[in-house]
């Protein structure tokens, strides 16, 4: 991560006028000592001319004065002619490395750009220039390490969602088989385990489209003020038949004069992930107890399963989309769409709340007896 860098007191306007100083008082300086140097040496050359013209007949004051006129103005134009070149040979010098200072990381730039262009993110260009240039270089370079780190989760996110498409059309592909060989029927069961792969696929879809229109500003989130026991409640009931299938006890508790300014709709998507979560990774036997509470201004929710828990190094990775990297938190039955609890977080963020993880002992525990989910919204002053 770049550190702020200080702002630059010299501008590229004032460089840029301060060059043409330099080569006007250069050529100027040029011009003043050509002129002092040739001058003499001109006159006296034309003034010892003089002496065979005055040895003629005729007026000699008069003539000497005529000599005196045109040795005079030809010794000025010859040395204003050699201190015009000096001073055009030295302005130009001098004009020609000022000018590679300022353009030269200019033509960095343009060259690094094409770089960038073609997919080369690594180029970066030097940002200690100073005054503009080197400004413009320090956001070049963090543009650059922006479309690097885009990159890589670029190709990661295609890696990850062809893994995740893999298994359930590898599924699909295989009862098909199975169906035309004649090893399988196409019974209730079969038929079953078809639309469990079919509906894994839609909600994969529909995960990945409410994702995408998040991260856009494309879905609104419009806050209201809301019972939030109610929510938490109509929640816990619509999944409580689920958790009664798979033998997993589900608790409520929540204050009932709990408001929070939130999206009702955005919020039960919440909270709906993070039970669907919870009883994936839940065993038969176990228990998930979903508990609101005031927190100063805001109110704190926790989910909170006993199941086998978050390692800590891994509380912040578990929020990244599509990712499986964690072999604790293994689904006992069934597998969500990898993206539930990137979506929660999204979701949480737009409401002004945030979203983590923890032991279900506390955040100090070490994640090996169950896992806290645990996200916040503002109450309603």
């Amino acid at each position: 991560m770049n550190r702020p860098r200080p702002r630059r007191s010299r501008s590229l306007l004032w460089r840029v006028f301060g060059s043409y100083l330099v080569v006007v008082a250069v050529a100027a300086v040029g011009a003043l000592v050509a002129g002092e140097a040739f001058a003499p040496i001109l006159l006296d050359r034309h003034m010892r001319s003089m002496g065979p013209m005055m040895s003629h007949g005729g007026d000699p004051m008069a003539a000497m004065a005529a000599d005196l006129t045109d040795a005079y103005r030809m010794a000025l134009t010859q040395s204003l002619a050699w201190a015009a070149l000096v001073a055009t040979v030295a302005a130009a010098v001098v004009a020609w490395s000022v000018t590679r200072r300022v353009v030269g990381p200019l033509a960095d730039l343009r060259e690094a750009s094409r770089a960038i262009a073609t997919g080369n993110y690594d180029r970066r260009l030097d940002a200690d220039a100073p005054g503009e240039i080197g400004d413009l270089a320090g956001s070049f370079n963090t543009m650059a390490e922006a479309l690097e780190q885009g990159e890589v989760i670029r190709r990661q996110l295609l890696s990850d969602l062809s893994h995740e498409l893999r298994t359930p059309l590898s599924n699909l592909r295989g009862y098909v088989e199975a169906l035309e060989d004649g090893v399988f029927t196409l019974d209730a069961p079969t038929s079953a385990a078809l639309r469990r792969q079919v509906e894994r696929l839609e909600r994969l879809v529909a995960d990945l489209s409410l994702l995408s229109g998040l991260e856009a500003g494309q879905v609104p989130v419009v806050a209201v003020p809301l019972d939030l026991a109610a929510l938490v409640g109509d929640s816990a009931a619509a999944f409580r038949a689920r958790f009664e299938e798979r033998d997993v006890a589900l608790a409520v508790d929540a204050p009932v004069e709990l408001r929070v300014n939130a999206d009702a709709n955005r919020t039960a998507q919440v909270l709906e992930n993070l039970l669907d979560n919870a009883l994936r990774h839940t065993p038969a036997g176990g228990r998930v107890t979903v508990r609101a509470r005031p927190d100063g201004a805001l109110a704190r929710v926790e989910v909170r399963d006993t199941g086998p828990g978050v390692p800590e190094a891994l509380r912040e990775a578990i929020f990244r989309r599509l990712y499986r990297g964690d072999p604790a938190r293994a689904a006992v039955q069934g597998e969500g769409s990898g993206i539930g609890l990137t979506i929660a977080r999204e979701l949480v963020a737009r409401q002004g709340g945030e979203i983590w993880v923890e032991g279900a002992g506390g955040a100090g525990e070490a994640g090996d007896g169950g896992a806290c989910f645990v996200f916040t919204l503002p109450r309603v002053a």
